[in-house]
């Protein structure tokens, strides 16, 4: 069984990449910073970080981790998850269906109709142990997500411009409506579940 540590010092806000435009989240930042009036140097100074860090995280060139948010979340006036908007980001998979070969051990490791397995396609779980290549095995029974504890690992579906069937991510459950990840692996975006329309379709058992 995986540990199901849980990981709320390592939540980073989501950075661009590869040249792309910083994140709705990133972006949000420096509007209502700008909204209420406040400096670079005088909002890093209520944080507690440097100005050329806000800077960058401004930028989407570095990432903050949780603790911090919640205090930039403060010094602005909103709630965390008014940061957290993520509606229009494009994910790529964490993972892809896999089914074993006929009669192996690994295939015999499932227990129930209900369970499934998929192979792990990022490293945003890494701090846990899981890495890119790993199989995972997920408990699909929707009465089962009806009793998730904080940090359970889950399976979320989201759907983005460019997905049919459907994305597929790992995440932490923190709440009803908060999804995590521990790393800072280019698709380690936190999920907002109402704004962004994601949906936990399965628990991770191993």
């Amino acid at each position: 069984m995986l540990s199901q540590g849980l990981f709320l010092d390592k939540l980073w806000i989501a950075t661009k990449k590869d040249g792309k435009k910083p994140s709705m989240a990133i972006n949000r930042i420096r509007q209502l910073r700008l909204e209420r009036g406040l400096s670079l140097t005088e909002l890093a100074k209520k944080i507690g970080i440097s100005e050329s860090h806000l800077s960058r995280v401004e930028a989407g060139a570095r990432g903050l981790h949780l603790s911090k948010m919640e205090a930039l979340a403060g010094a602005l006036g909103v709630p965390v998850t008014e940061i957290l908007s993520v509606q229009s980001l494009s994910y790529m998979a964490d993972l892809a269906p896999y089914i074993p070969p006929k009669g192996s051990a690994i295939e015999k490791a499932l227990t129930s109709s209900t369970q499934k397995m998929f192979k792990v396609l990022s490293n945003v779980m890494s701090e846990l142990g899981i890495t890119e290549g790993d199989p995972i095995i997920a408990d699909m029974d929707p009465k089962g997500l009806q009793k998730l504890e904080l940090g359970q690992l889950v399976i979320a579906q989201i759907f983005t411009n460019n997905s049919v069937e459907g994305v597929l991510l790992l995440r932490q459950y923190i709440g009803p409506h908060l999804l995590i990840t521990n790393s800072d692996d280019q698709n380690a975006m936190p999920i907002h579940r109402l704004r962004a329309k994601a949906t936990v379709i399965g628990r991770v058992l191993l």
